[in-house]
């Protein structure tokens, strides 16, 4: 590791329109020691052209940019991959279409974190949601993040009240060594995030930038969003998510057994409930019966949910009936 150097590292998949975005802002940083690593996870339009074309424009400034290529594996291929090519004593990981919203965003992360005790690994900025099509404002994330954030922001990033934006956080490759061994699980579809930050947040702490140093471009074509409509591809990410989840839990050694099959069952019930709330948009009736099934035996429910799964339930089995009495009458009433 170099001291002091900040490595950007970023997978990049067609983003050819987007990626010119990012690496300006990261240009004009103030901070002076950055390098920039891009893998292109088998981009077909022109990405590669134009991230080569900033090669000179970094070297200009005094920074870095290298490109590679892979075939087409997913984020957390190119995420693992990249994690051993990069040399710098602090990471970052943003997304290809997302950008700095300041020009000081690395000093002031760097600073921060260079300055901090041991115990605080990682520290994140408040982010600005933007709409792709004009840049303008959607939603600010963040604003209620404690300065200082103790070990309960592990069991937050675990069960989903957290915000993941990668770009939004910097950890001290150090760390990262130390808790993963820079070993990602690399399932075509797995998230790298919960990889990264699960491990960390376990041993050490969080602190927060109140301000908005990044941009999240909201694209309904993401990769995150656009890859998975349907009833049954949906739940294929969600199964995937889970996998992705429990493994990681899996290679967190400083977990006792006891309280890591405690997380992976608030884990599988967390999930198991999105996959109900997604059988009543899609109305797959039995679908939500069998899971309702699984959750009755993996927890006990609080009273919100017996009262919901009851409601349900009666709708499921009633109103189908209902509904065929009245189409008999009506055909009765029609000869």
């Amino acid at each position: 590791m170099e001291k002091g150097l900040v490595s950007v590292l970023t997978p990049c998949y067609n983003t050819g329109r987007y990626v010119h975005r990012l690496m300006d802002s990261v240009l004009s940083q103030t901070y002076p020691y950055i390098e920039m690593v891009i893998i292109d996870d088998g981009s077909t339009d022109d990405s590669s052209a134009i991230i080569h074309s900033y090669i000179p424009k970094f070297k200009a400034k005094g920074y870095e940019l290298r490109y590679y290529y892979q075939q087409n594996s997913g984020q957390s291929v190119a995420i693992a991959k990249g994690l051993h090519l990069v040399r710098g004593e602090y990471l970052v990981w943003p997304d290809s279409d997302d950008f700095y919203a300041s020009d000081d965003a690395i000093e002031k992360m760097v600073s921060r974190l260079s300055q901090a005790s041991p115990e605080f690994a990682m520290v994140r900025t408040m982010l600005r949601v933007v709409d792709e099509k004009n840049l303008s404002e959607l939603r600010i994330e963040g604003t209620n993040a404690n300065e200082e954030e103790c070990k309960e922001l592990f069991r937050d990033c675990l069960l989903g009240n957290f915000y993941y934006t990668p770009g939004a956080y910097m950890v001290r490759m150090s760390v990262l060594i130390e808790t993963t061994g820079l070993n990602i699980y690399t399932s075509k579809d797995a998230g790298q995030n919960w990889q990264i930050y699960l491990p960390i947040l376990y041993s050490y702490r969080c602190m927060t930038i109140k301000e908005v140093l990044y941009n999240v471009v909201e694209r309904e074509a993401s990769h995150s969003q656009g890859g998975y409509r349907g009833y049954e591809r949906i739940i294929l990410r969600i199964n995937v998510y889970e996998d992705t989840v429990v493994n990681t839990l899996d290679r967190i050694k400083k977990i006792p057994d006891e309280e890591r099959e405690y997380y992976k069952n608030k884990v599988s019930c967390k999930y198991l409930r999105e996959k109900m709330g997604l059988a009543l948009r899609y109305k797959k009736y039995h679908d939500y019966q069998v899971l309702y099934k699984q959750l009755c035996h993996m927890s006990t429910l609080s009273f919100r949910d017996s009262i919901s799964i009851y409601y349900w339930s009666i709708k499921f089995n009633v109103y189908p009936l209902l509904k065929k009495i009245l189409q008999i009458r009506k055909s009765l009433l029609n000869k």
